[in-house]
């Protein structure tokens, strides 16, 4: 059987496998020449002072922090500081990206990456674009739930004696598929 390949064209920041840098002089680098590849986790290793800082921050991420920047309108780019391209003959391949530092991320520590970056409200919006609701099991815990609880005294009778006894009850219910009522549906059940 032959195998599915995927139909779909790529997105024009996949059309590019490579970020390509020559001629690297920020801070201590020489000429420095590299390839990179897109989409793929790289690691830059070395002793100390030897430049990864320099080829990371100073010019891959400053190149796409100042395309960042150029996206917003003239109106919010006049509060931003103005960025300089890197000292670099060819870079070529990048796209926008998200530079997480290597230092503390903000005074607050819950701070994440997400938070920093509004990554989390794009992802909320996605998510509430393209999700499908789900409220599972009736026995679910969830503000979805419709649920049902009371508490009193019962007045019994045991051996001839009247007793009072304090009862309690919960009904954890879910939303009928048909109807989209509560508990209380009498075809949920």
């Amino acid at each position: 059987m032959p195998e599915a390949t995927p139909s779909s064209t790529p997105a024009a920041a996949d059309s590019h496998d490579l970020i390509r840098v020559q001629g690297a002089r920020e801070n201590n680098l020489k000429d420095v020449d590299v390839e990179l590849p897109k989409r793929r986790l790289t690691v830059f290793t070395g002793v100390s002072g030897s430049g990864k800082s320099s080829l990371v921050f100073a010019t891959i991420a400053a190149e796409s922090q100042r395309m960042i920047n150029e996206t917003y309108s003239t109106f919010v780019q006049g509060f931003m500081p103005t960025m300089a391209r890197p000292d670099v003959d060819v870079l070529e391949g990048l796209t926008t990206a998200i530079i997480v530092d290597q230092e503390r991320m903000g005074s607050n520590p819950r701070s994440t990456v997400g938070t920093v970056t509004d990554a989390n409200a794009m992802l909320r919006i996605l998510f509430s674009r393209l999700g499908e609701p789900h409220i599972g099991s009736p026995q679910a815990y969830s503000f979805n739930v419709a649920s049902i609880s009371g508490a009193g005294a019962v007045t019994i009778e045991k051996e001839g004696q009247q007793l009072k006894e304090r009862r309690e009850f919960s009904i954890t219910g879910g939303m009928c598929p048909r109807c989209e009522a509560a508990a209380a549906c009498p075809t949920s059940t």
